[in-house]
């Protein structure tokens, strides 16, 4: 009996929280510290003063973007992600989902670092059912246009971060853009290896609105779920 009610106790709980999650959403979170002192970020600053800027809610990651309409059916986005990835060897991710917050099913971009390299590589990438059945993760092209990729490892200030522009199709909705990003410390070559099971690796989700920074933090509420259902048991 007592395990029907902590069983029972769990499912009420997880109900309410998802039904917050749906309802609310939460302010933007701006950056601060060495982010802000990127080279890149002063750039997207200095072209236009409608970019906006955000700590992420878990692996360390900050993210400023920008965009305008350069069609009635066509979106440029420009990014700029980085994380504290002090490692020699490493990658990170940044993606979007047009249908989900989940990584399967994300148009990726990703960057690669290793030892002895003098630039890290950056490509796309699609994130399939097929990779999480164990494939392996290889460039590959993608339903939307990625320009002016860069990236840097600067040890100055501390980050590793990635900048792109993305023409996005109409399908993106810039209201409700379903966002992942992710952070790993081994590779093969130009394969991003499994990244660790934590709960902010698994935890890097998110709905943002491009135009006010507000979002649904998918991440924080199964995390919150986890924790309710750890306690019980």
């Amino acid at each position: 009996m007592q395990s029907f009610a902590l069983d029972t106790i769990f499912i009420l709980i997880s109900l309410s929280s998802l039904s917050i999650v749906v309802s609310s959403s939460k302010p933007l979170n701006p950056c601060n510290g060495d982010f802000l002192h990127i080279q890149a970020y002063k750039q997207m600053q200095n072209q236009t003063n409608t970019t906006q800027c955000k700590k992420l809610s878990s692996l360390q990651a900050q993210f400023a973007w920008n965009y305008h309409k350069i069609s009635h059916n066509q979106t440029q986005l420009n990014i700029l992600i980085g994380t504290k990835l002090i490692t020699t060897t490493g990658w990170l991710a940044w993606g979007i989902n047009p249908d989900l917050p989940r990584m399967v099913g994300t148009r990726a971009i990703i960057a690669v670092k290793v030892p002895n390299q003098i630039t890290p590589s950056v490509n796309t990438y699609n994130i399939t059912k097929d990779i999480q059945l164990g494939c392996k993760l290889q460039p590959s092209g993608i339903d939307f246009m990625v320009q002016n990729t860069t990236v840097v490892d600067d040890k100055d200030v501390g980050f590793f971060y990635v900048f792109a522009t993305l023409v996005l199709p109409q399908r993106y909705n810039v209201s409700s853009l379903n966002h992942v990003w992710q952070v790993g410390y081994c590779v093969d070559g130009l394969e991003p290896k499994m990244h660790e099971a934590s709960l902010g690796n698994l935890d890097s989700k998110e709905v943002l609105d491009l135009e006010t920074g507000d979002c649904q933090n998918i991440g924080q509420h199964r995390r919150h779920m986890r924790k309710v259902k750890s306690k019980l048991l």
